[in-house]
């Protein structure tokens, strides 16, 4: 089932009168147009402002009294004010994630902030709506009719969502905008990194510092990030084949053993890699604290480049070499598609890819 994440400051009540600030919230979201015909749950509304029931059913019995809502044991509690003329100055932008905010990676979570920043300039909300097992399902309409139905955004951002989720935002006409890669057949606005760009250049730069034998290390495809960073690879291979630049791709499951089982396996050949491109930050650091424990050297005997960025890089000994996006840069991306979508209901964009940046280190 899908439940709420966290909510922006400014529609959390204050704790010095919970019933008088949760009355106030609720009237100001009811005469904005943040919810049509109905209110969400009780269960939703509770976990969403960190309330308890009692309070939130005292504040109900205010707004009921002021003829704002029908309360009915049984039902959904019922709006009874007439829909507004004219627009809400302030729109609310819903970030639709598998995940909540702590639980993303740093590059994710400063993104979000600061497109929350950027949001709040503009007299905007961003909300985080968190969906758990739900994201696992083939059939996922229901829950996301009654999410887009709860809580009516003027744009949802889909971050980490499955092909089914996105096919029902297109198929149902849901202003959105995907933080991913294109998906044939589902036509939406998308804001990614460049993995095809990146890993083409990564096969260039190994191949011009003398490199021949290359290996991308890299989660079996589950994201479309990683599928463009296999075609970018084998792209720079083929360009390159001429000069006698080979290379291989090791999937792994994502565990630790499964790592260092792709590595083991891949120095076993001859030749063996002689430079390794390895997708995510967390592998990363397993690749090199794994080829050091077999005391492979670095760099004199296996270069390592990370495709990602993660703060701890800088920290391992030698420091990681990596491709490195600016969270700003990101999210104003994503703020641009959003704003477009929010004003004029198109993009001029509809994919958008920003270019990392290499940032040299001593693992080359």
């Amino acid at each position: 089932m899908l439940h709420s994440g966290m909510t922006t400051p400014a529609l959390r009540p204050l704790r010095s009168s919970l019933v008088t600030e949760t009355v106030k919230i609720m009237r100001q979201a009811i005469e904005t147009g943040l919810w049509q015909e109905c209110l969400p749950g009780e269960r939703i509304l509770c976990h969403q402002w960190q309330i308890s029931r009692p309070t939130l059913r005292a504040a109900m019995e205010v707004l009921r009294s002021e003829g704002l809502v029908d309360v009915a044991h049984g039902r959904r509690t019922r709006l009874l004010v007439k829909k507004t003329a004219q627009p809400p100055s302030t729109l609310t932008v819903g970030l639709l994630s598998p995940e909540p905010l702590n639980a993303m990676p740093p590059f994710v979570m400063l993104w979000v902030d600061e497109l929350r920043s950027q949001l709040a300039t503009a007299g905007h909300l961003l909300h985080v709506q968190v969906g758990s097992g739900s994201f696992g399902k083939r059939r996922p309409g229901h829950n996301l009719a009654t999410v887009v139905r709860d809580m009516p955004a003027a744009v949802w951002v889909l971050y980490q969502t499955t092909d089914p989720i996105k096919r029902w935002f297109a198929e149902h006409g849901v202003p959105c905008v995907v933080v991913g890669s294109h998906v044939p057949g589902i036509d939406l606005p998308t804001v990614d990194r460049d993995y095809r760009a990146v890993c083409r250049h990564a096969v260039g730069l190994l191949a011009g510092r003398g490199h021949r034998r290359l290996a991308l290390l890299i989660l079996k495809p589950q994201f479309g990030g990683d599928a463009e960073s296999e075609a970018g690879f084998l792209e720079g291979l083929a360009a390159r084949h001429t000069r006698e630049v080979t290379g291989e791709v090791g999937h792994h499951d994502g565990t630790s053993s499964s790592v260092c089982r792709v590595i083991d396996g891949m120095l076993r050949r001859s030749p063996s890699p002689d430079a390794m491109l390895i997708a995510r930050s967390s592998f990363a650091l397993t690749a090199l604290t794994h080829l050091l424990k077999l005391g492979i050297r670095i760099p004199e005997d296996m270069a390592l480049l990370c495709r990602d960025d993660d703060a701890f890089l800088d920290s391992t000994v030698p420091r990681m070499a990596r491709y490195v996006v600016s969270p700003s840069t990101f999210a104003r991306n994503v703020f641009k598609t959003v704003m477009s979508l929010v004003k004029g209901g198109q993009v001029r964009r509809g994919n958008v890819r920003v270019m990392p940046v290499f940032v040299a280190r001593e693992s080359l």
